[in-house]
């Protein structure tokens, strides 16, 4: 089940979903929409940047996530940007995940420019059937807490 904008208010009230700058403006009937903070470009990192065509970047959201042990999160590129020829790859956010996110974006078209702020990707929230048995942070939570731009896993693993 996808969670509704009522639903999600009354969760972030609760200190789930999104623990740190949640924004009433990004919410939608049926998700959020996550805004970037930071902008990476070739390892440099920048709160305005020109994406130049054929480049890949990332970008940190301004939220921060406090995913429930039966919620997960689903990820697109806002349509706004996938019609000026911005594509992301996304994984699901995990049921236990907390922190900022890294999202990896590819722009195919011509050159855009992104400030920190704008809206970028929308989440969706979705139910479980239960919780998790083992969520994220007692999995891998290789992510876990994550701030900021993130490349490798913030965790070691262990073979």
């Amino acid at each position: 089940m996808i969670l509704n904008d009522e639903t999600i208010i009354d969760m972030v009230a609760k200190g789930f979903l999104i623990s740190e700058n949640f924004e009433i403006k990004s919410l939608t009937p049926n998700g959020y929409d996550l805004r970037i903070d930071i902008i990476d470009v070739d390892g440099k990192q920048y709160s305005k940047a020109d994406i130049p065509a054929m480049k890949h970047f990332l970008v940190s959201t301004m939220e921060t996530l406090n995913m429930p042990e039966d919620v997960v999160g689903m990820i697109w590129t806002r349509s706004t940007f996938a019609r000026k020829g911005i594509f992301g790859s996304f994984g699901a956010i995990d049921a236990g995940y907390h922190g900022n996110l890294t999202l990896s974006f590819f722009n195919a078209d011509g050159p855009i420019e992104l400030n920190k702020g704008d809206r970028i990707a929308q989440m969706l929230f979705v139910k479980m059937n239960e919780r998790a048995k083992i969520p994220y942070y007692k999995r891998s939570g290789n992510y876990q807490h994550s701030q900021g731009i993130i490349k490798e896993p913030l965790k070691a693993k262990s073979d």
